[in-house]
């Protein structure tokens, strides 16, 4: 179904769907608003401990629930999968549809990879921000976090979260 117009929600979650049974895709994937799959590599483990980590210390911060690479349904960017998605447990209870796709979660939280461009970065910020998400967290290379909302970039999280990440994970 790939096409140069937009896709609407509705025909983004049915691709979704349909590539959801397709064996042969990898695990690590997200589709395009026009339809268009985009493969990722494999995180490395210590992506994956880092996700892990901000996951747990956002259920401690904040209850709810956190969970790495869940799928969100943008407006502007098709299906995307951030690192880590943080809403209150009661809003989870609405994602089990046959989807699964989560709609505007109140947080998500994006780790960077050596390949990231800025630009294919800043493209996700502003989808998140777009559908509703009322903040995105980017932590870099380096181990510093910034913090998008609709209003633009801050140091600090409207949330109060304040995380503790290991230096072994930045060397």
């Amino acid at each position: 179904m790939l096409t140069d117009t937009l896709l609407s929600g509705t025909e983004l979650r049915s691709l979704w769907m349909q590539f959801g049974d397709d064996d042969s895709l990898p695990d690590h994937y997200e589709l395009t608003e026009h339809g268009e799959l985009v493969m990722s590599p494999k995180p490395t483990n210590r992506h994956q401990r880092l996700c892990s980590e901000i996951s747990a210390q956002l259920r401690e911060i904040l209850g709810g629930e956190a969970v790495v690479e869940a799928a969100v349904l943008t407006t502007t960017a098709g299906v995307r999968v951030p690192d880590v998605v943080w809403m209150p447990k009661q809003r989870w209870a609405v994602v089990n549809n046959e989807s699964g796709l989560v709609e505007a979660p109140e947080l998500v939280v994006e780790v960077l990879l050596p390949g990231n461009r800025r630009g294919a970065v800043a493209h996700k910020v502003q989808a998140y921000l777009a559908c509703g998400i009322r903040e995105v967290m980017v932590v870099a290379l380096d181990g510093t976090i910034t913090f998008h909302r609709a209003d633009g970039q801050h140091e600090t999280s409207a949330f109060g979260v304040v995380l503790d990440l290991p230096d072994d994970l930045f060397r």
